[in-house]
């Protein structure tokens, strides 16, 4: 009977640390847990890129999973800050292959030029993506329910399917990039390979034909710029 009991409550913490470890969006596959692991193991402009653009600081766009990381992320950041005038940040893999290698979880991205442009914002997005070949999708998170809000009623007016996100991915841990700026809260989207795909030619999102763009990601780019411009 004690054996039984032992069996019981072992199981219970195993369960107990599955559901915190989700809870904190933490990513146990990551190699690298922090940037400063990471620059010492791979080769800026080799590897990795940084690029910025400052704008209007009160809003920051961000793809922290850019390049081959997360494909088309980069793209949605850069052309939404490009339309509204806002600060732009994009951290992409360059690599030819396996850029997954450098995904740091929301939650340990330390990058300095990234943790420095956020937190000069008042309103923050993040793009990211997950895997999902067969549903055009966006997951929804962040503490900044407002606009959150916004986006989602912007992006379902404009034709997507969007909905909140689960709590693997919510956005919500304090220590989440999008949730550093002066307001401690911002807007996650996480959007699913199918959605991504559809945003190129061909359904093509290799590092070639990310510049051929369809009428679809205009589309989606356009409704969130409308949800932060209020308009």
């Amino acid at each position: 009977m004690k054996r039984n009991n032992f069996i019981i409550v072992g199981l219970a913490l195993v369960v107990v640390m599955i559901a915190m470890l989700l809870a904190n969006g933490s990513n146990g596959n990551d190699t690298y847990k922090t940037f400063n692991e990471l620059s010492q193991n791979e080769r800026q402009e080799v590897d990795y890129k940084i690029r910025s653009e400052k704008g209007n600081s009160d809003v920051a766009i961000i793809a922290i999973h850019g390049g081959g990381i997360e494909p088309g992320t980069t793209d949605l950041a850069q052309q939404l800050a490009l339309a509204g005038e806002y600060t732009f940040y994009s951290f992409q893999g360059i690599k030819s292959a396996n850029n997954t290698v450098l995904h740091i979880d929301s939650t340990n991205f330390d990058e300095p030029e990234g943790l420095a442009l956020v937190s000069d914002s008042f309103y923050t997005i993040s793009f990211h993506g997950y895997e999902d070949e067969l549903e055009k999708h966006t997951y929804l998170g962040g503490l900044d329910e407002t606009l959150t809000k916004s986006i989602e009623k912007e992006l379902k007016n404009a034709g997507f399917s969007v909905s909140d996100a689960p709590n693997e991915f919510n956005g919500e841990e304090k220590g989440n990039i999008v949730n550093q700026n002066k307001q401690n809260k911002g807007v996650q989207l996480e959007i699913s390979t199918a959605q991504r795909k559809a945003f190129f030619e061909d359904g093509d999102f290799s590092s070639v034909n990310r510049d051929n763009r369809t009428e679809e990601f205009y589309d989606y780019v356009e409704a969130i710029g409308r949800a932060l411009s209020g308009d």
